[in-house]
């Protein structure tokens, strides 16, 4: 198809330039050239490079540098041809294409238009072009030739990644991303053959050697770093300290390296609304391009490129600006987007008065500030709903269940249990009939709270001593060998009969979430983006890859899904209540399914499932009651022991806005004691220290108003602090006061809750992608996922439900006929049988969930959930800080800025998920250049020197706070582009007289409603 020449904006082209020339400022300067990508070298001996989304090219080997492109698109990827040109990749029609430009500047025209992204394009001398097409679970590596026919270059099903001709165009090398690491492989074109290079690191970037017998690749294992490996896999070498993209120069004497601390945000729902994207910080750590010897010793000869660069200060502010506005508007208030009516048009006037401030910036830091005053006053992303009654849940269909059963006369119980079975039809990959969770009920008819647990158990022969659930001495990373016995429906059918209200007969609690699975649901993009990052795991099995995919493709967003088989499992259900699920044709054929696939479970573990009746865990904060989950949940008891210290501090003032106020929060965050938390049935549970107010008094000794407050602060085996602090002497409080604190409480002195990962400051993160309590012979665990939601009245009576499937898909599998994915927390105990936590007959497991209410003299005044693994608790502290210390609303709260202690790390999850997460110490490396070397670090600065403590953030920020925190030895890892929220997800109600509100959160398709 002939597709139209779009010109490419020129940085000396005044054309180009939106502003008068006198407005602006023209540098030259010899300086590093930092936050380079994809650098590729010219046969001639030029380099080019992406920078902030600008392709940048030398004029002459070794010589100045000179901007190509410009404008809000983000360009990248470039590749030259053999006559002079560059072909990369660009979002400047919406999503990543393959273009082409000369690289002496002049108009661009686009190669490819598929309906997926493509990037990371290498160019044969015959000018046939390998590309990857697609992300993540998706991608996979397609051949254009020169006539523009395009086809695959293999027919397998794994994702492929990082194609790269050899010199002479006759081999392809490239990466095979499998289940539990990466190949990298070499494809001989002319007979579709390929070789094992190398199976032992995590290859990412490639580059040939000029003599076609060498291959450079940048490497996450460990030790990171680039490494020369022989293309017939004869050795491999240590080239470079740290990771990068990487090139080859054409004299072979030079590895160009784009410096990176890459490791990727942790999938938590979050859909991929900007496809295949690489979140940095554009004003943060710096990311130099350098050069090394290749392939002499380690590091032989490393030199930063120190390059002439003409740098047009109004454009590069002007470029910036108009990306973050432009990705903004796209992503919450384009068409089709849930935002209040009048917020576009908010948007564009914000717009056109700050966009003049920004091209006037004088420099990065001038330019942050901007960024930040427009977006702090950005409208809201999602439209709340006030009411006498109102919903909170992840999707809209969801919450119109909820709300049509309030509208019926039933109370906020009755329309928890309908937004609980209409999500596990809507959100198959988050919660369901397969899964389990916790529910907190606040009505006004009782004294205090109540909680109703419904976790997952282990069946009766699915102890440590069933070898025969292993196969070789491992348990598979999904299928349903990993289910254990699920207790969502007991868990809505529990609190139905007990605090219901009796007005609304069960099978129409039951009838939306049938509708819903009978007449077709809309796919999400969060759905689909689950489907496609797990695509190699669901379609494993015939009755996932009938549910959920099409001749082997993956539902999209747009895309509508119909589950008969689900109906008829919710009809059961509806006829007959729990025992529709755990006794009868539904109980025999899950159980005779999964038995013959080797799960333990039995009929009879079905007959004998209970939901059990707890007390929430309970704590106040400034005056107001927290009520949240409890054992064998970990996150209530961590909920309250943060927010006890955060009152040891005083009053808060919104943390993305003072650096006081975040520091102290970060440092509640490590202060809270460590607790022994299990089934209470087995193990006995411990609480106390975590809990208390004395000890929050105790472990407050351990700050310091003027540096990050490190797990190594804390001494071991007792509360007291290590170093102790100025003023901690003989007669303050320490060891001694905490051992008599402890007494009171009949507690042993106890660490920090991130105690349970020190090994880790040693040996990184798993790389299994595991959590410290899965079990050793797991090969591999994926990304925990979740769903949350919150009903309120005005009448007194508050729900805050949180229910899940373990991970994002469970364990993939859908047994035949039934229309549901199961949990996969067989392994999430600990494999010591006479270790506490032990997975034995009839444990149920733990979790971070923390669903809470917020109730002020008796009466519930807030409700809160979030899912996301361990953004659960950073979610729910940080909504909560928002409602009550910062007067915010349900949606401001929702969407402000998060933050999350601890790296991401080379597997890129986000923190360990059953407790707090460790906070990181980094590489000492980078300590007085800008803070680099915190991301992604879990270990200790080189010789034993600390590093920065490591904090993932959103976009949204103070630039004036994130520099002062990082001179106090923080280090931040943005999750999130520019104007982007993208991690962990909010339920959130307020209630104000007789008016509630409900909040929406706009990072996954959260929708609020309420009842006039």
């Amino acid at each position: 198809m002939s597709i139209a020449r779009v010109p490419v904006l020129l940085a000396l082209c005044s054309a180009a330039t939106v502003i008068s020339p006198t407005r602006s400022a023209v540098q030259q300067a010899a300086a590093p050239l930092d936050n380079a990508r994809s650098p590729a070298y010219a046969a001639d001996g030029r380099l080019a490079a992406s920078v902030n989304g600008n392709l940048y090219v030398q004029e002459a080997a070794g010589g100045a540098w000179r901007q190509l492109t410009r404008g809000p698109a983000w360009d990248r990827d470039p590749a030259w041809t053999r006559d002079g040109a560059i072909v990369f990749s660009s979002n400047r029609d919406g999503r990543f294409s393959l273009w082409q430009t000369p690289a002496a500047g002049g108009d661009a025209w686009r190669l490819t238009d598929a309906k997926d992204d493509d990037s990371a394009p290498s160019v044969a001398p015959d000018g046939t072009i390998a590309f990857v097409r697609g992300f993540s679970g998706a991608a996979r590596i397609w051949l254009r030739s020169p006539d523009g026919d395009e086809k695959r270059l293999t027919n397998r099903e794994e994702s492929e990644l990082a194609p790269a001709f050899s010199p002479d165009g006759s081999h392809i090398a490239y990466v095979q991303v499998f289940e539990t690491g990466r190949r990298l492989l070499v494809r001989n074109v002319a007979t579709g053959r390929d070789g094992m290079v190398t199976v032992d690191r995590m290859p990412e970037s490639l580059a040939w050697a000029p003599d076609g017998l060498r291959i450079a690749f940048s490497a996450a294992s460990s030790p990171a770093g680039v490494y020369v490996a022989a293309a017939n896999a004869s050795y491999v070498n240590f080239a470079a300290s740290r990771r990068g993209d990487v090139a080859w120069s054409p004299d072979g004497r030079t590895l160009a390296i784009a410096e990176y601390d890459r490791g990727g945000p942790s999938y938590n729902g979050d859909p991929a609304r900007l496809g295949d994207r690489a979140v940095a910080d554009p004003f943060g750590d710096r990311n130099p391009l350098v050069l090394v010897a290749a392939p002499l010793a380690p590091d032989a000869d490393r030199r930063e490129a120190a390059v002439g660069v003409t740098n047009d200060r109004a454009a590069r502010n002007a470029d910036t600006f108009d990306r973050t506005w432009q990705r903004t508007a796209d992503i919450y208030f384009g068409s089709g987007a849930r935002a209040p009516k009048d917020a576009r048009a908010r948007w564009d006037a914000l717009r056109a008065r700050y966009r003049l401030q920004a091209v006037a910036a004088k420099d990065d830091d001038d330019l942050q500030r901007v960024l930040y005053r427009m977006i702090r006053e950005r409208p809201n992303l999602r439209e709340p709903a006030s009411g006498r009654a109102a919903v909170s849940s992840a999707h809209p269909v969801a919450t119109a269940a909820g709300i049509e059963i309030l509208r019926a006369g039933g109370n906020v119980v009755d329309a928890a249990a309908a937004v609980s079975f209409a999500l596990g039809v809507v959100e198959p990959d988050a919660s369901g009939p397969g899964g389990y969770g916790q529910m907190v009920i606040a009505l006004a008819k009782n004294d205090s709270p109540k909680l109703i647990e419904f976790m997952t158990r282990v069946p009766e022969e699915g102890g440590l001593d069933n070898a025969s659930l292993l196969v070789n001495g491992r348990y598979p990373s999904d299928g349903p060998v990993l289910a254990n016995v699920p207790g969502t429906i007991a868990g809505m059918y529990s609190a139905y009969k007990q605090y219901g209200s009796g007005k609304i007969a069960w099978k129409d609690i039951v009838a939306p979430a049938i509708r819903a699975a009978r007449e077709g649901y809309v796919v999400s993009d969060g759905l689909a983006t689950t489907l496609s990052l797990e695509r190699e795991h669901f379609l494993k099995y015939e009755g996932s890859r009938a549910l959920f995919f099409r001749n082997g493709n993956p539902a999209i967003a747009g895309d509508t899904v119909k589950n008969p088989d689900l109906a008829w499992v919710l009809e059961q259900v509806a006829e007959r209540g729990a025992d529709g699920f755990y006794r009868g044709p539904v109980a025999e054929k899950l159980a005779s399914d999964l038995r013959s696939h080797g799960n333990a479970m039995k009929v009879s573990d079905l007959n004998r499932y209970f939901a059990v009746d707890r007390e929430p865990v309970h704590g106040t904060y400034r005056g107001y009651g927290i009520w949240s989950s409890a054992p064998p949940v970990s996150g209530g008891a961590d909920l309250v022991g943060k927010l006890n210290l955060v009152e040891q501090y005083g009053p808060v003032r919104p943390y993305f806005d003072d650096a006081a106020s975040f520091h102290a929060l970060l440092a509640a965050w490590t202060l809270v004691p460590r607790g022994q938390v299990a089934d209470p049935a087995f193990w006995p549970v411990d609480i106390a220290a975590q809990v208390s107010k004395d000890s929050a008094k105790v472990r407050w000794t351990c700050f310091r108003p003027d540096r990050a407050v490190r797990a190594s602060d804390v001494r071991p085996n007792s509360m007291g602090c290590d170093p102790a602090p100025p003023g901690s002497g003989a007669g303050s409080p320490g060891a001694g006061s905490l051992a008599a604190a402890g007494a009171a409480h009949g507690t042993p002195p106890m660490t920090s809750a991130l105690e349970p990962y020190t090994e880790l400051l040693a040996s990184g993160l798993d790389p299994r992608n595991c959590e410290p309590f899965h079990a050793r012979e797991v090969d591999h665990c994926h990304m925990t996922g979740t769903t949350a939601f919150v009903v309120a009245d005005n009448e007194g009576n508050a729900v805050a439900v949180t229910q899940t499937l373990g991970t994002w898909g469970g364990n993939f599998y859908v047994s035949p006929g039934l229309g549901f994915i199961y949990n996969d927390k067989l392994t999430s105990y600990s494999t010591d049988p006479n270790g506490f936590g032990a997975r034995i007959p009839f444990a149920r497991h733990g979790s971070t969930l923390a669903p809470t209410i917020v109730t002020k003299d008796g009466r519930p005044v807030f409700a809160v959930g979030a899912a996301g693994n361990a953004w659960i608790t950073s979610a729910v502290f940080e909504t909560l800080l928002g409602l009550v210390d910062f007067g915010m609303t349900p949606q401001q709260a929702l969407e402000q800025p998060r933050f999350l202690p601890g790296g991401r790390g080379g597997a890129a999850r986000a923190a360990p998920a059953t407790e707090a997460p460790l906070l990181a110490t980094a590489t000492a490396e980078g300590a007085g250049r800008g803070g680099r070397g915190g991301r992604g670090g879990i270990f200790a600065g080189r010789g034993g020197t600390p590093g920065p403590v490591s904090v993932q953030v959103e976009d949204g920020l103070s630039p004036d706070v994130v520099a002062k925190l990082r001179s106090m030895g923080y280090a931040f890892d943005y999750v999130s582009l520019k104007g982007e929220l993208r991690e962990g997800y909010g339920a959130a109600v307020a209630i104000s007289g007789k008016t509630v509100t409900a909040g929406a959160d706009p990072r996954r398709a959260g929708a609020a409603g309420a009842v006039p």
